[in-house]
């Protein structure tokens, strides 16, 4: 059918750019990924014009030129191995950084597994369950989405941390009214304690909310 199509192209398309850099690459195409093992030659593989951003680029070009519908693809990247016996370490890697940065920046996503920063120490957690258990002990109420006030307050607390609980900064974000947002932060700290005051607490705020991001990994 018309996805069997799509992935054949873009496997040709991935084994077309991927030979230009490195003749002995190898290539293999399954059915919904396709798997890539290219040399690497020192340096920074995956910088802006590295071989990694390169190839990426040239197969997006080849497979949209033999597309008749606009069709985009996400690319994760793994560290560099040094033996054959490493490839499937390579390709878990390979695989989480897709995951993840498809989660993070939609469709189309590039995302190199040593670049996802906390996001990569979170999914190596082999339970996921001890993430959702860890939200819901740090967040309580906020961890649901089925009250939009509680969302709404979840908001609020983000971008309070991303801020670095700068008020006046994460009320021009929200176009609260400065007033505003200070009742929102009391009862922020009635429904989760103390967090303008508690280092510890805040950053446990802050994984909390990068693993309710990572959702669906």
């Amino acid at each position: 059918g018309e996805e069997r199509a799509a992935q054949e192209r873009l496997a040709a398309a991935w084994a077309a750019a991927v030979r230009r850099h490195d003749r002995g690459a190898a290539v293999a195409s399954f059915a919904h990924e396709v798997v890539a093992v290219v040399g690497a030659d020192g340096g920074d593989p995956d910088g802006d014009g590295g071989p990694v951003h390169t190839l990426v680029k040239e197969a997006a070009a080849l497979f949209a030129e033999h597309s008749s519908v606009r069709r985009t693809f996400s690319a994760g990247v793994s560290r560099t191995v040094v033996s054959p016996s490493r490839l499937p370490e390579a390709y878990e890697q390979a695989l989480k950084a897709v995951r993840v940065g498809r989660q993070l920046h939609g469709d189309g996503a590039r995302a190199h597994f040593d670049q996802l920063g906390v996001y990569r120490l979170l999914s190596l957690v082999p339970d996921p369950e001890e993430l959702h258990a860890f939200v819901r002990e740090t967040l309580g109420d906020l961890a649901a989405d089925d009250e939009p006030e509680l969302v709404d307050l979840r908001r609020t607390l983000q971008v309070l941390l991303e801020t670095n609980l700068n008020v006046a900064e994460t009320a021009r974000r929200l176009h609260f009214h400065y007033n505003t947002l200070r009742y929102r932060i009391g009862k922020l700290e009635r429904l989760l304690g103390p967090f303008t005051e508690d280092a510890h607490l805040r950053l446990n705020l802050t994984l909390a909310l990068h693993v309710l991001r990572m959702r669906g990994i």
